[in-house]
């Protein structure tokens, strides 16, 4: 059993079967991306300052605010 094809004297035109097109790569580039990657930022920052803030609120008496 094989499972490559038999080599072809001119293996050229075979030799970039598995890779897209040039052209189909291109169009997808200019797409508009879509706004839930603008949500999921927002959430990640949303969730970071809220961390932030509980820590801060829990450890407030224990920061040494005049270290010198």
């Amino acid at each position: 059993m094989r499972l490559l094809p038999a080599p072809r004297a001119d293996s050229r035109p075979a030799y970039n079967i598995c890779v897209a097109d040039a052209h189909r790569q291109n169009d997808s580039v200019h797409k508009q991306r879509h706004s839930i990657y603008a949500t999921e930022t927002s959430g990640l920052l949303l969730i970071a300052l809220l961390l932030l803030v509980l820590t801060l609120v829990r450890y407030w008496h224990v920061i040494h605010w005049s270290v010198r």
